[in-house]
């Protein structure tokens, strides 16, 4: 039985794998046939390795009271970098919507 369980995680790693590389490679093909569309992207990446650059050297490495489940001082900096790069980009996405929706309101 554990080996039929070990068999269905590796053909679900590899469908994975096949499905993120299929993404990337539509996205790509599509990214060349559009220059214009190819700047944006590139500077969305940029700009979104910058805002996982500063989060990261914001999070705290302090490990205080993890000692039972083994967290070493680079998961915890992990940890803060992911947690502070959500709170960054959800405060972006809610200050985005409610600009939006109050142009229109103003321009109306």
């Amino acid at each position: 039985m554990e080996n039929l369980i070990n068999i269905g995680i590796i053909v679900t790693y590899i469908m994975v794998a096949f499905a993120a590389l299929a993404t990337i490679g539509f996205g790509v093909k599509k990214m060349l046939q559009n220059t214009e569309n190819a700047k944006k992207t590139i500077y969305t990446i940029v700009g979104l390795i910058a805002i996982l650059i500063i989060a990261y050297l914001f999070a705290s490495d302090a490990t205080i009271g993890y000692e039972k489940y083994e967290t070493t001082a680079k998961t915890s900096k992990q940890v803060g970098m992911g947690l502070i790069t959500f709170y960054f980009l959800i405060f972006s996405a809610v200050i985005a919507v409610v600009y939006s929706e109050l142009s229109n309101v103003i321009s109306k």
